[in-house]
């Protein structure tokens, strides 16, 4: 394995440091390899070393090439200056992509706190965003940026279609972050359709890391219980990647087979689907159907949808594949 830390800003002492798995003749069957970015917590004071190397090593024992990131904290504590060294890095990870063999389709990041606020910022806020985000016990209200000494919008109210699959855990019992951050989050990312998958231990306090006993710095920071949270995790990701993968190559040419919500988020489409179907300017009602093509939306409901009334305006409606 090659380790490798690039300096991004020499003033404030900001660096990406690369675990990267080298090519050898017993692993020629592995082409290129999933990239893992973590960002450790610490308050924008510091950045928590529990939550640094041991996660990148796990991710890399898992198959990951992986990389820490130690970004603007304690004097020079700066969340725009924090969130280009988030941007800074994902090209860094472009740049070595071809030569370290990276498929860039597959580049996830995970933060810890206040990393859980900076990768949640790299995925709402920057046009570079990651192909997953992975949050652990996040911090995402304003009112707790301003806990962190930082200036920095409340981040469920930034989330949009375009933010990433998410994986988010955490712990009711949290002593330091409020659940109602991770709470709030999952609400806006369930709002614009994004998917997510979480897991919120009742048990357990805040910084828990890996949950084991070579992360933990006392014995209350060792929870076997919430440790599995990595294992989640990785099935997580082979989920959605392989989901990816699939929508790829697969192609809808029936405009009868397209999910309603894809419809839908053609501008040009949406006066004639609220024309014809004006229960969709309704949330609630919109996300009843909004997974349904308009053939399962006539089986749905055929008293009040037939194929009859909907071919009549159909035709009017735009579809790129």
């Amino acid at each position: 394995m090659q380790i490798n830390t690039m300096t991004i800003d020499n003033e404030a002492n900001t660096t990406l440091t690369v675990y990267l798995h080298e090519e050898k003749p017993e692993f020629h069957r592995i082409d290129k390899r999933p990239f893992i970015l973590v960002i450790p917590g610490g308050g924008y004071g510091f950045c928590s070393e529990r939550e640094a190397e041991p996660i990148a090593l796990k991710f890399a024992a898992e198959g990951y090439h992986a990389g820490v990131l130690r970004y603007h904290v304690g004097e020079h504590r700066d969340f725009h200056k924090a969130l280009a060294d988030t941007e800074k890095s994902m090209d860094l990870i472009a740049l070595l992509a071809e030569k370290a063999k990276i498929d860039q389709s597959k580049v996830a990041v995970i933060g810890f706190s206040a990393g859980g606020h900076l990768a949640a910022a790299l995925s709402t806020l920057s046009d570079r965003k990651p192909s997953a985000c992975i949050l652990a016990y996040p911090a995402i209200l304003s009112s707790f940026a301003e806990a962190m000494k930082i200036k920095a919008p409340s981040l469920d109210m930034c989330v949009t279609p375009q933010t990433p699959p998410t994986f988010l855990f955490s712990t009711f019992e949290d002593n330091v972050v409020p659940i109602e951050n991770s709470i709030l989050y999952l609400r806006a990312l369930e709002e614009n359709d994004v998917p997510f998958e979480t897991h919120i231990f009742q048990k357990g306090k805040h910084g828990l890391s890996l949950g084991n006993k070579w992360s933990g710095n006392s014995e209350e920071m060792v929870d076997p219980r919430f440790a599995k949270w990595f294992e989640l995790c990785i099935e997580w990701l082979e989920i959605i990647w392989s989901q990816a993968a699939v929508e790829t190559t697969q192609k809808i040419e029936d405009v009868w087979q397209v999910p309603i919500k894809n419809l839908y988020a053609i501008e040009a489409n949406r006066s004639i689907l609220l024309e014809h179907l004006p229960f969709l300017a309704d949330k609630s009602r919109y996300k009843i159907i909004r997974s349904l093509s308009l053939n399962q939306l006539c089986e749905f409901s055929p008293e009040k949808f037939t194929k009859t009334k909907i071919s009549q305006w159909v035709n009017e409606l735009t579809w790129n594949l």
